[in-house]
């Protein structure tokens, strides 16, 4: 449960399996709080993201009431194809705009791919994903959480990365594929295991499964245990060369899903990536290394596991088959052209991100 202060006075807001419930708990409503003062407040909804309850709505049961309740006006948008996400960012270009993501992390980065380099934009992610790592990571673990620090939280400037690939790469998707030079992510940037996941994960058979169609995927893949030869470089330092690998992170966050803890070290507020990697190890090895991430992070305390922080990463890709090529940017699914791919940060943008007020 938690207490808002709301423009009729304080509400209790408590949760069921089934509905969120709003109580009044006296008059004397606050003012407008800061963050809710932009110019424009746009909610997006991408109505297929995770697995929803139908009865349980976070807009009209949470996000509706609070900015009715100081009469504010906003747009509503539902998704309703991939073009969505694109046209809501081609029309926050313009005054500084508040834009509230029902979603999980994919859709965030779709927005952040696709909004014009000069818009000034306030992100609140209001976690309804499957993994929902940006949220996790910043402390906005639940819709309530989120919703509550309209009235409560602090901005931070969303650092961002990205992905940079040669000529003739394609980003892979249902619809299918299209041409692609770079991609801009906040989570994580991977090769290997992950990214195979990942991507056979996207299938209609497996989403159907929610967050489980990420355990199925990683079996079947385990099951063949692909070996993956590349090498890296952080920094400009030559890290492996030629390694037949397992894993390969680069994480911007320091959790993928709520226990999840992949890169204990990292900091969403700081301008920096991680790299997690490991070699090529049987499939009950894997499993145990991974396993240590649901214990606090305490697989990058194992001598078998390479841990480093970087600004920028330099990979080179030693396969042929395409299957083993697959890059995962933020759940989207890359197949690079040539061998190289960089990963590095990003020059500061007049993004934002709303998170909760530690202070």
């Amino acid at each position: 449960m938690s207490l808002i202060i709301t423009g009729t006075g304080p509400v209790l807001v408590t949760e069921s399996p089934s509905e969120y419930l709003w109580t009044p708990q006296g008059s004397g409503g606050a003012p407008i709080p800061p963050l809710l003062q932009a110019t424009s407040i746009v909610v997006l909804d991408s109505v297929k993201s995770g697995n929803r309850v139908p009865t349980k709505d976070v807009y009209k049961q949470l996000l509706l009431p609070l900015l009715d309740s100081w009469n504010l006006s906003h747009r509503y948008v539902a998704t309703t194809s991939p073009e969505t996400i694109r046209e809501v960012a081609a029309s926050v270009s313009g005054a500084p705009t508040l834009l509230v993501l029902i979603s999980g992390d994919t859709t965030i980065t779709e927005l952040v791919n696709s909004v014009a380099r000069n818009a000034t934009v306030t992100l609140l992610t209001v976690p309804m994903g499957t993994g929902n790592a940006f949220a996790h990571s910043i402390g906005l673990s639940t819709p309530l959480a989120a919703v509550h620090a309209l009235t409560t939280g602090t901005t931070r400037a969303l650092r961002l990365y990205e992905a940079v690939f040669e000529q003739g790469s394609q980003l892979l998707a249902q619809g299918g594929a299209q041409p692609v030079s770079s991609v801009r992510f906040l989570v994580v940037g991977s090769w290997g295991l992950h990214a195979c996941l990942v991507a056979d994960s996207d299938s209609p058979e497996l989403r159907k499964l929610g967050n489980e169609r990420f355990k199925v995927a990683a079996r079947r893949v385990l099951e063949q245990n692909p070996v993956f030869h590349g090498s890296f470089r952080a920094d400009g330092l030559a890290v492996e060369n030629h390694a037949a690998l397992s894993y390969f992170v680069v994480a911007a966050v320091p959790r993928f899903e709520a226990t999840f803890e992949i890169s204990p070290a990292s900091d969403p507020a700081e301008n920096a990536l991680h790299v997690v990697y490991f070699h090529h190890q049987p499939p009950a090895t894997v499993m145990e290394i991974m396993g240590q991430a649901y214990n606090a992070g305490k697989h990058v305390q194992d001598p078998r596991v390479g841990y480093l922080k970087a600004r920028t990463v330099e990979l080179e890709i030693h396969e042929q088959d395409a299957r083993l090529r697959r890059i995962c940017v933020d759940g989207l699914i890359v197949q690079p052209a040539g061998s190289s791919v960089l990963f590095r940060s990003v020059e500061s943008t007049n993004l934002q991100y709303i998170s909760p007020n530690k202070n």
